[in-house]
């Protein structure tokens, strides 16, 4: 975690995922590379080219012929971005990592700002402002970051900005997959990491206007409702389930109680009233949903060992390693049955 120290770091890896959109490759690698060009620590740039793009291929290679030292690693098929950064996580080495895309997004001399934020924090999310979208963007920017924020309990503003600087820690701890690329800055902030947003000029080359098929809505709508369901119940699925499935049976129940006083007190009849196949349906689909409750508690306790719901943030004075064998001795305990052997002189 971020200690409030001057932030030093020996190498920044640059993450530069390829996917369906992108500008000239070398306009936008010239680009960064002048942004970058007064940070004090070494770069590496990582191109992950998500799919067939022969053309930035062929760019590339261009740059690498000159000299330019660029690492590239081209993926079979297109996996999508947060497969692509995970990529370039599992490739770079540098102590901290900026990430950029392959378009013009942000004005490449602002970049530095994001590093200097990690003196402070361990993830530093770009935010493009002043906008110079269209009102339809930032209209539809409003409502998404308004149903966003509500759920998640942030307060971000510019998700959509693939802009973004952070400390090693956060991508080891940090697991992304499908189109959570995203959201990894609320996925980070649930791990415990600090995370600020950094404004940054637009640039001129990403006022365009963007008006995306509904069904990139709908999708967008249910990664984030994914998240929301992470960020708030991934160790505690019964708070979910158990909740949703209470109400569920308690209004099936009792309107499973009301039918039958109107049966006993004023004797109406049951048999052609779809109310009583209702009432009945809530009632059962409310315990199956209560069962799946206890069930992911049932998997989350098995499981629990092996599972990390905090961070540290520092260690003051004398630090302490974890003592290892404790849990292997637990662990053969529970094998055996045997008492654990007390530690003797410590």
């Amino acid at each position: 975690m971020a200690t409030g120290k001057q932030a030093v770091f020996s190498k920044v890896s640059v993450i530069v995922p390829v996917t369906e959109r992108y500008d000239n490759p070398v306009e936008v690698y010239e680009g960064y590379r002048r942004g970058l060009a007064g940070v004090q620590a070494q770069l590496e740039f990582i191109y992950v080219i998500d799919g067939a793009y022969p053309e930035v291929e062929a760019a590339l290679q261009g740059l690498q012929a000159r000299g330019e030292r660029i690492r590239v690693v081209k993926l079979a098929r297109s996996f999508g971005e947060a497969a692509a950064l995970s990529v370039g996580f599992r490739y770079a080495t540098g102590d901290a990592m900026l990430m950029v895309p392959a378009f013009h997004q942000v004005q490449p001399g602002e970049l530095p700002k994001l590093l200097q934020a990690l003196d402070h924090a361990d993830m530093a999310v770009a935010r493009r402002w002043p906008r110079s979208d269209s009102s339809l963007n930032r209209l539809q920017t409003r409502l998404f970051y308004g149903v966003v924020n509500l759920l998640t309990r942030t307060r971000f503003h510019d998700l959509g900005c693939n802009v973004r600087a952070m400390r090693r820690a956060v991508c080891d701890d940090v697991l992304i997959y499908g189109d959570q690329h995203r959201f990894l800055p609320i996925l980070a902030a649930h791990h415990g990491f600090r995370v600020v947003e950094v404004d940054l000029a637009q640039s001129r080359q990403d006022g365009y206007r963007r008006v995306y098929a509904p069904g990139v809505y709908v999708r967008r709508l249910l990664d984030l409702m994914t998240v929301f369901f992470l960020a708030r119940f991934t160790k505690r699925p019964m708070r979910f389930f158990g909740l949703l499935g209470t109400v569920t049976a308690s209004a099936g129940g009792i309107s499973l109680l009301v039918l039958i006083i109107q049966r006993l007190a004023f004797e109406m009849a049951l048999a052609d009233r779809p109310a009583l196949l209702l009432a009945s349906l809530l009632v059962v689909l409310g315990m199956q949903i209560f069962a799946m409750g206890l069930i992911g508690e049932l998997i989350i306790y098995t499981h629990a060992r092996h599972l990390q719901e905090y961070a540290i943030e520092e260690m003051i004075g004398e630090e302490v390693e974890p003592d290892e064998g404790a849990s292997a001795r637990a662990e053969q305990h529970k094998r055996t049955g045997e008492p654990p052997v007390p530690l003797v002189g410590r």
